[in-house]
């Protein structure tokens, strides 16, 4: 549950419909049907003609400044609403709110929701600020009316009403319950077509049940929905179990092979400003290590003994911190044996570019559809970053994966190098707040 909310033990719903024929056939079958038997939740309808006062009841009319479609009329949508009495009245609108699980959650602690469908093209918005408490949508589509919004609501939430379901538990376990999405169920046959039930299922190990199925639903999540993916959090438990994209993922500077504005393959110099920054930010998103490469010996002696001053300066603990995160390379071949020998498998490797024509023969990736994939796999990651002007893409085979340039409000996106790495960690593994 969210907060101190609790489901109340029974709930009403009234619903404001001019169909009420589309609700009451479909709430006589199923767990809402016996609840409602029970009387566990009471629906009732009430139609916004029933408040006319002409021959044609009618409840609609053109809109104001014109335009395709009928509006509903204030008049009997509101006295409609006021004879359903005190309860929290919800519009179903496709400008509502998405709703989730954690309003369904927070809407089961009501012991009356009053559903107002809306028909045509809306109702008027006096209604909405006279007689509305909030709006919620199913999603991102229109439907001919807000009715079966209201199912889908009445269904939602009876669900979480105490002895609606015959074993409460299943709620608490379901889909979005805890923020992700369920685990694959699985029953007889134990096989089917050669496909077999997972062995840890029938083993009878109830912790490694629960942790299998946990997994399932992180990795499920990740895969489907990045969206809600980036904004779980894991628990001490899934951490131990399933470490954090970011804790294994690197960051590469990489100073050859860059090209210059020509076109022409070129090693760049390192920077003062590149090193502190980056490796702030590598901090910052927890990751792993920020690798400097450059075949240049002098240029790699100059990161460490930067590196070293900072670490060695009591007065700069924050950045001494980050600055342990700096290694220094010769070449990416040599940053990605060392980050397989260190994890015991080599690291998806992941380009960038202000370019959308960048390495042809990479998968692209938005950053929340990278950290679903990289989620789903135990194996390290490695972003390359490009000095100069931008890496040279034919000359680094290893990428598989590229993410899609930085796109501001103009077309102008010759970000520094530092300021293109923050951007994108903030992407990739900033905090939704």
């Amino acid at each position: 549950m969210t907060g101190d909310l609790a489901p109340v033990t029974s709930i009403k719903f009234t619903v404001i419909t001019i169909l009420p024929e589309l609700i009451e056939p479909a709430l006589t079958a199923g767990v809402v049907g016996r609840a409602k038997q029970a009387g566990t939740i009471a629906v009732a309808c009430i139609s916004p003609r029933d408040f006319t006062h002409d021959k044609h009841r009618t409840v609609d009319d053109s809109p104001y400044g014109g335009g395709p479609g009928m509006v509903m009329k204030p008049e009997p949508l509101i006295a409609a609403i006021a004879k359903a009495g005190p309860g929290h009245r919800i519009l179903l609108s496709p400008g509502g709110a998405p709703l989730t699980q954690a309003r369904v959650q927070a809407l089961a602690a009501k012991d009356h929701l009053v559903l107002v469908c809306g028909r045509y093209e809306g109702v008027d918005q006096r209604v909405i600020d006279a007689a509305i408490d909030e709006e919620i949508s199913l999603g991102d589509y229109v439907l001919s009316g807000g009715e079966l919004g209201a199912l889908v609501i009445i269904d939602a939430v009876s669900r979480l009403i105490p002895g609606v379901l015959g074993d409460q538990t299943s709620a608490d376990d379901e889909s979005f319950s805890a923020g992700l999405i369920e685990y694959p169920q699985y029953t007889r046959p134990l096989e089917l077509d050669g496909r077999a039930v997972p062995a840890v299922l029938a083993g009878g190990n109830h912790a490694a049940i629960a942790m299998w199925r946990r997994q399932q639903a992180m990795q499920r999540t990740a895969a489907r929905r990045p969206d809600l993916w980036r904004s779980f959090r894991q628990t001490k438990a899934d951490l131990e179990s399933f470490p954090p994209l970011a804790s294994r993922t690197h960051l590469a500077l990489v100073h050859h092979p860059v090209v210059d504005r020509t076109g022409k393959v070129i090693t760049t110099a390192l920077t003062n400003f590149d090193i502190h920054d980056l490796a702030r930010s590598s901090m910052t998103y927890g990751l792993a290590a920020l690798h400097l490469i450059t075949p240049v010996t002098s240029q790699r002696d100059k990161a460490e003994h930067i590196a070293r001053l900072w670490m060695g300066d009591d007065q700069g603990e924050h950045r001494a911190r980050a600055l342990q995160l700096v290694r220094t390379a010769e070449s990416i071949e040599t940053v990605l044996a060392a980050i397989t020998a260190e994890y015991g498998q080599a690291p998806r490797v992941v380009a960038t570019s202000a370019k959308a024509s960048s390495f042809p023969g990479a998968e692209r990736r938005i950053p929340a559809e990278m950290v679903a994939e990289g989620a789903l796999d135990p194996a390290p990651m490695l972003v390359l970053l490009g000095s100069g002007w931008g890496l040279a893409d034919a000359l680094i085979p290893s990428v598989s994966r590229v993410l899609t340039p930085i796109e501001g409000a103009t077309d102008w996106n010759h970000l520094s190098v530092r300021s293109a790495g923050a951007v994108l960690l903030d992407r990739l593994f900033g905090r939704v707040s």
